[in-house]
């Protein structure tokens, strides 16, 4: 019989690669602009780090990772699959409950909004909307507000509610 242990520290590895996976996705989704190579590569590793993060993170990795998916997505134009994640996204951040920092609960309504309003499904839209709005007014780390600025605020700025 083999042994199937890597000759490495699995879950350092795994840990390793959910960062730069997750840095790797959100450079592109914060790119100026991307060709559809690059579209693509976003996506792969948005996936990979969610892969990692199920491997070795905790619940809000995994919330996080759920977020960066639907922001691939979205950014790729792909407005269905970009509501499948910001809903995952939801339905993680209610069984997280009292896990969530402040900038997890932003986040996850940011992203809803975003998908259900490219989705037309302008109801919801808003009530994740409000939620965003209600959430924000807890942000105070300049850090988090620029994210928030960029990621949400200003794209939200553009869509028709």
């Amino acid at each position: 019989m083999t042994d199937n242990q890597p000759p490495f520290d699995l879950n350092r590895a795994h840990r390793w690669f959910a960062v730069e996976l997750n840095n790797l996705a959100w450079d592109v989704v914060e790119a100026d602009s991307r060709t559809p190579d690059e579209m693509e590569l976003m996506i792969h590793a948005a996936h990979g780090a969610c892969y990692h993060w199920l491997q070795v993170g905790n619940i809000l990795n995994h919330q996080r990772a759920q977020n960066l998916l639907a922001h691939a997505y979205l950014t790729a134009g792909e407005v269905n699959a970009a509501l499948r994640h910001a809903l995952k996204c939801l339905a993680i951040g209610e069984q997280a409950g009292d896990l969530q920092e402040t900038f997890d609960i932003v986040t996850k309504h940011g992203i809803a909004a975003l998908a259900f309003n490219l989705a037309q499904q302008h109801e919801q839209a808003n009530e994740h909307k409000k939620a965003f709005d209600e959430a924000c007014k807890g942000l105070d780390h300049p850090d988090e507000l620029d994210v928030v600025k960029r990621l949400y605020v200003e794209p939200m700025g553009k869509m028709q509610w």
